[in-house]
């Protein structure tokens, strides 16, 4: 399950998302099971994040920093994740 301080942090938008990353360098981000359909992630560091079982059909992550992520069984139907 997400952990809904993670999840809150997210939904204000990459900028606020990036900001906590390099406040909370240690921190990985758990995001598993959650609704990030059609959600708005350009440029976001998910690096190293647990998106398992998430839900990210939709979702626009270009430019999103994606290294390490962890995308087990995440529905990804539909995402944008180009870098151009």
């Amino acid at each position: 399950m997400a952990n809904p301080e993670h999840l809150e942090i997210l939904k204000r938008g990459a900028t606020a998302w990036n900001k906590w990353r390099r406040e909370h360098i240690d921190v990985r981000p758990d995001l598993s099971n959650a609704n990030l359909s059609r959600a708005y992630l350009i440029h976001a560091n998910l690096n190293n994040a647990n998106l398992d079982n998430a839900n990210l059909i939709g979702a626009n992550l270009s430019h999103a920093r994606l290294s390490g992520a962890d995308f087990t069984n995440a529905s990804l139907s539909y995402i944008n994740v180009s870098s151009t």
